[in-house]
This record gives structure tokens, sequence and C-alpha cells, in this order.
């Protein structure tokens, strides 16, 4: 057997094992295509009615607020816009939108379309399964994802003709009309909608990949010969132990209100939303702010401060050019994956390869039923056959 003769049936094989996995997950992956964008229009269109003598609540009020309806840890998402709600938003919880002249909570017009997404998400990530399962639906896309590079890589590899002219080539580079037969049809689809989503497909699958397992995320680092950053905690931060010089607890004297004044007075003015992260305590020392520019969506676009509320002064600051080279393309394969590295063209071209995904492993399955299945009915009729006729002549 030939080597394209091997890669055929390996790529028909992967196909059709993972099909249906993939064909979930490029669903899903197209329903989310503007997921952030609808979400935050929704958000957008709350406008609050302000008096010209209105002052806006400080931001220890605002964490306050957010302690009492258990939110503490979370993180307060302001917008440049001062008739915006504030956004009290944290892992796993519901979001909830305050007035911020007025501590309000305010209803959010974006309540059903956040449920919907993530609904979606729950299928993409996990196949909608729940608590301990999750490792397994998480198991099952992580696997699904890496039969898909494979073939993605195959399919490249079967698309390239054997014989390089144009006549050859142009054949399953354009769509053709007027094909005498579904099957014709169904392999012209695949083969175009295959090669022009090829590179994009490429990265949204890669990327999905070092999603998905953590020794792929790892493997990055180790390429660009950098060590595996610990989780858990802030780099290079280290308890502190405010007794030991002078057996006393230092006291707070700067607000979460300084702490953002001081970041604020540093930061770029042109800046769209700022995240300040509630101390889970009133009396916590440090205070976490970060601008957002931009959309705000892409993390390698914004600036970060730690403030320590004991020494009133901002202890330290990261930017984008400060992240070593392995986070750097670690975090870019993070928005890679979902197109927002580029904003809404990105998520176009993204979102357009998934769709194109569902094409391709729909003709593909249908391509392997015909090539499998219907053989196995026909050979059962022209076996049947002779049997029928005997009858008839009797």
């Amino acid at each position: 057997m030939s080597f394209r003769k091997i890669m055929f049936w390996s790529h028909l094989v992967a196909g059709v094992a993972a099909g249906v996995f993939i064909l979930l997950m490029s669903v899903t992956g197209v329903l989310l295509t503007y997921e952030k964008n609808m979400v935050n229009m929704a958000r957008n269109s709350v406008n609050i009615a302000v008096r010209n003598d209105a002052q806006r609540l400080s931001f220890d009020s605002l964490a306050d607020r957010a302690r009492t309806l258990d939110r503490a840890g979370a993180s307060l998402i302001v917008s440049r816009n001062p008739d915006a709600p504030v956004l009290i938003q944290q892992r796993g919880q519901d979001p909830i939108l305050l007035n911020p002249y007025t501590g309000d909570q305010i209803t959010d017009p974006s309540h059903k379309l956040d449920a919907f997404f993530g609904t979606v998400t729950q299928l993409h990530r996990w196949l909608a399964m729940t608590g301990e399962s999750r490792n397994t639906g998480r198991a099952i896309t992580g696997a699904a994802n890496l039969v898909f590079l494979f073939i993605v890589i195959s399919g490249l590899y079967l698309w390239l003709p054997k014989i390089w002219r144009w006549s050859f080539i142009r054949l399953n580079l354009f769509f053709r009309s007027k094909l005498p037969t579904s099957k014709a049809r169904d392999y012209n689809w695949h083969h175009v909608f295959g090669i022009w989503a090829l590179i994009p497909l490429f990265f949204i699958v890669i990327s999905g990949v070092v999603i998905s397992y953590s020794w792929a995320g790892n493997l990055v680092y180790k390429v660009v010969g950098e060590d595996v950053p610990q989780r858990g905690g802030r780099p290079g931060a280290s308890p502190i132990d405010d007794t030991a010089a002078t057996g006393d607890v230092k006291p707070i004297s700067a607000s979460l209100q300084d702490a953002y004044e001081a970041a604020v007075a540093d930061a770029d003015t042109r800046w769209t939303s700022t995240r300040i992260t509630i101390p889970r305590k009133a009396d916590d020392s440090d205070a976490s702010i970060a601008f957002y520019y931009g959309s705000g969506v892409v993390a390698n676009h914004s600036i970060s401060y730690t403030f320590d509320r004991k020494a009133s002064t901002i202890t330290e600051t990261k930017t984008s050019r400060d992240a070593s080279r392995g986070s750097k393309i670690r975090r870019w394969l993070r928005f890679i994956h979902t197109g927002e590295q580029y904003g809404i063209i990105g998520q176009t071209i993204a979102g357009l390869s998934t769709l194109a995904a569902c094409f391709l492993v729909y003709t593909g399955l249908a391509l392997s039923f015909r090539r499998l299945i219907l053989p196995l009915f026909r050979r059962r009729h022209i076996a049947a056959r002779p049997k029928q006729e005997t009858r008839k002549y009797r």
C-alpha cells in the first residue's frame, strides 16, 4: 500500500471516528463567534439618567456593596462612559450590574444571552457534562481536537494534486456547478471548503489543543527555552509578615479609591475600561487595578497595577512588554482560537472557517457512507436478485 493510500484511509477513519464530536464543537464554535460583542452590546444599551450634581460612589463603597451581594473577590468592571453601569464579574457566578451613583442593582439586559452562551460553551468544552463528569467531557473534546489536527494536516497532503497543473488545481480550488451527482458535489465541496479554511482552521485547532492539554501549553514554553511558570499566586510574590519588624499589624492608610487614582495617574489616558479586583476583606493590603484599551477583550492590550494600601504606593506594574516570549505566544494562541486577537475581522474569519468545518464533516461523512456502507447494500441486493428471478419463473 502506498503512503498516499495510508494517509487517505487514516484520514477517513479519523474523520468517521471523531466526526460527530468535531461537528458539535464546530456548530457551537460558530454560535460563539460574536458572543462578547452581543453581550457587550446588550449591556451598553443601559444608560443611567444622571443629574448634573450627582456624584459617583467611591470604589470602596462599590466594593462594600459587592460584598453584601456575596461577591467578595470579584472584579468591578468600570467603563470610561460615565452613563454606563458598573459590572460585578466573578467566575462561576452570574454577573451583576450596579448603578455607580446609588449602588442599586440594575436588571441585566444580557441575562438571557449570557444563559444561552453559557449553555453553548458547556457543550463546546465539556459536552454539557457537569460535576466530575466534566473531566470526561473535556477528555473527549480534547481527543477530538487532536484527531482534528491530524485531519487538517493529512487533508492538506491529500488535497495536493499528483500533477501540478492549473487545470487540475482549479478543479478543487473553486466551487463547480452542474455536477452530475451528489457524490461529485460533495467531493468538490470537501476540497474547496478544506483548502480555503485550511490556515485559519489549523490555528484554531492547534490552539484548541493547547487549551485542552496542560502538556501542550507547557510545550510552548519549552520550545522557546523557558521554564514553565508555576500556577497559583502572583509570580514573584511572597507572603509579607507585617508583625516581623515591629510586632504590630501595619494599618491600612489608603483606600481602594486612592489605589485607583494612583494607578489612573500613571496609565495611558486612552483606556476604555478598568478592572478593580475587590479585596475579600476591607482591610486586605493589596489592591489590583487593570486598564484595558481597544475592545478590552485581548489581555495584551492592557496594563495592570498592584497597589500596597499599607505603604500607599504602587508596588508592581505589568504590561504586555513584561511578559516572557512563551507567555506572549500562549496568550496569542488563547485569543487566536476565537479570532479575538484581530478584532471583529479575526472573529469573522474564525467563524466562517468553523462554519466551513461543519460542511467538511458533513461532506466527509457523506463520502465515507457512499464508499463504506452503500456497497454493502448493493452486494446484498445483487445476491438476492437471482433468488427472486428463480421464483418468478417457477
